[in-house]
């Protein structure tokens, strides 16, 4: 099996962060301006009081978001704080993906690589990697570095006499990067994936969310994004060729809702969560009432009214509870509930050990494991609905007219990672599909 991986790698600094650490911080900030910034949110980070009230809005709602850092002072607080103790491994969706695919004996995995650092090159994994030549690489005054905030439920703190309690466990990504916003192919991803598309089964594509409203140099996002979809065009062209594009949480509403209605024509499918699938069914005109209260019947109907509004021919959905697959077109099967199954396992085998998943010792290590509550009542509340049939732990039907898929997801109480699950799950189960297709 040979896979494409476009666009985004990255060094992630992942730190465990406490409600006793965030006190100590809240000692070092101006409390009216941070408490302001907490109820409009600024989305950037220019100053310590944006990162905390970025953090602390996570925190306080148990969701994910990544904030882009514009200030050096920032930065260097970061990096003395947090760098040294920081677990420093391989970030940015497509390197997390190319990873994972490695560790599943992928034959060939060729990642699109900007910036080739040393530090990157002895974080990527080696089997299968075709990496470009160092000479190849870009390099700048900043390697991309971004500080993954993990934080537990349950953990608290005092923001000024108001008790926080940390609603689910999550991230909050403060980041600094001046390569994988401008989606940049390296000239030698180009020229490989040219030259060998012939060889290849497929192509998971991510860090589309990296976009910008503008650019220094006066660019708009729409022009960063144009080269992408012309390459996706040109693989496209090979008949068979699967393409998963991952969203993920977009800088503003208007980039996530014109990156999804230009991939939507152009992959197979597309994956996101509750938090993205919200910020995309409010943009495009539609209700997302329960959404973030994890209704699957409203989080059906918003995925429905986005593909029916547009010409994406399949949405993923994963979250905490359950996963789901919503098509216009395939018939949702036993298939594709194997290759999700693969996928989260795959993910909870990584959350509870902090390791690439290791297929031999997969099922062993998946059997402690209980499915979600919450997510089998979800699953079965849209089985009373539609009438679908069971196979396995999950169920596959039709919704509206549209072909589904849905499983609950498997439980890690103590998870020794939560940054990368989505990314694992979907490499793994995009690999799980090709090889299952190409055995049919």
């Amino acid at each position: 099996m040979n896979i494409l991986c476009g666009y985004n790698a990255n060094i992630d600094a992942v730190c465990m962060i406490t409600g006793r650490e965030v006190e100590s911080i809240l000692g070092e900030v101006d409390k009216n301006e941070l408490l302001m910034k907490i109820e409009n949110q600024p989305h950037t980070i220019n100053s310590l009081e944006d990162f905390l009230a970025g953090l602390i809005h996570c925190m306080e709602y148990g969701r994910g978001a990544e904030w882009f850092i514009y200030s050096r002072d920032v930065l260097d607080y970061l990096k003395k704080r947090f760098f040294e103790e920081a677990e420093i491994r391989i970030g940015g969706n497509m390197g997390i993906m190319a990873n994972v695919l490695s560790g599943l004996n992928v034959d060939m995995i060729v990642p699109n690589v900007v910036y080739l650092s040393g530090t990157q090159e002895a974080l990527f994994s080696k089997r299968g990697m075709v990496l470009p030549p160092k000479l190849e690489s870009q390099s700048g005054d900043e390697e991309p570095i971004h500080f993954v905030f993990d934080f537990r439920q349950g953990d608290s703190f005092d923001l000024c006499g108001r008790r926080i309690t940390v609603f689910r466990e999550n991230r909050f990504i403060a980041t600094l990067d001046e390569f994988n916003p401008q989606m940049t192919i390296s000239s030698f991803f180009k020229q490989y994936a040219t030259a060998h598309i012939g060889e290849m089964d497929g192509a998971i594509v991510s860090g589309f969310h990296m976009l910008q409203p503008s650019y220094p140099d006066g660019s708009s996002f729409e022009e960063k994004l144009s080269p992408v979809l012309a390459q996706i065009d040109e693989w496209n062209s090979m008949a068979g060729f699967f393409i998963h594009a991952e969203l993920g949480h977009f800088a503003t509403s208007d980039i996530a809702k014109h990156v999804f209605l230009k991939l939507a024509g152009r992959v197979d499918s597309m994956g996101l969560n509750e938090d993205e699938l919200a910020t995309l069914a409010q943009k495009m005109g539609f209700g997302i009432e329960g959404i973030h209260e994890m209704d699957i019947s409203a989080m059906f109907q918003a995925a429905h009214n986005c593909i029916k509004n547009s010409l994406a021919r399949a949405l993923v959905v994963h979250t905490r509870d359950f996963v789901f697959c919503l098509s216009a077109s395939d018939n949702m099967d036993e298939q594709k509930i194997d290759a999700i199954d693969f996928g989260l396992k795959c993910a909870a085998y990584f959350a509870s050990s902090g390791l690439s998943p290791d297929r031999s010792k997969l099922e062993e290590r998946c059997s402690q494991f209980k499915r979600s509550e919450y997510g089998s009542l979800q699953v079965k509340r849209i089985k009373s609905i539609t009438g679908a049939q069971e196979y396995g732990f999950g169920i596959y039907g039709i919704f509206n007219e549209y072909y589904f898929c849905a499983i609950p997801t498997l439980v890690v109480n103590e998870p020794a990672v939560t940054v990368g699950l989505g990314d694992t799950f979907t490499a793994s189960s995009f690999l799980r599909l090709l090889e299952l297709r190409n055995k049919s």
